[in-house]
């Protein structure tokens, strides 16, 4: 897991919860969120940045990792992308726009499963989260 500078860890943190209050508003899903260094809820051992279940089940739907410009890299996918993807709900990565090419090639070249979100914020700090 990589250390991030303040700033960076900021914007993460910041992504997790507009994404994760985006979610809520659908109300079709239970959203769990871990930002920064907290560990709210887990899926066995491990803390994804956002866990969502069914309103009606706690069955894992899908799992959210959000990374930075700085995390999109094989360490990261070896150690945290490679186990969420196999946690068995529907995995997202949500990266930011520039990075989205790149998370996909590391991806496939280690044999990760993964959907891809991206984020931008643009020079008004405006924060814009697409899925595809």
């Amino acid at each position: 897991m990589a250390v991030r500078s303040y700033r960076i860890q900021a914007i993460h943190d910041r992504v997790i919860t507009v994404a994760a209050d985006n979610l809520v508003r659908g109300r079709q899903f239970n959203v769990y969120r871990n930002p920064g260094q907290q560990l709210n809820t887990r899926i066995g051992v491990l803390y994804p940045d956002i866990i969502l279940t069914p309103t009606n089940s706690n069955n894992v739907q899908f799992i959210i990792e959000v990374e930075t410009s700085d995390t999109v890299n094989a360490s990261e996918a070896l150690s945290q992308w490679k186990s969420y993807s196999n946690l068995g709900g529907i995995f997202y990565l949500l990266v930011p726009q520039a990075s989205r090419i790149l998370a996909e090639n590391i991806c496939r070249q280690h044999g990760i499963r993964a959907r891809f979100g991206t984020y931008s914020i643009d020079s008004l700090n405006q924060l814009t989260i697409n899925y595809e």
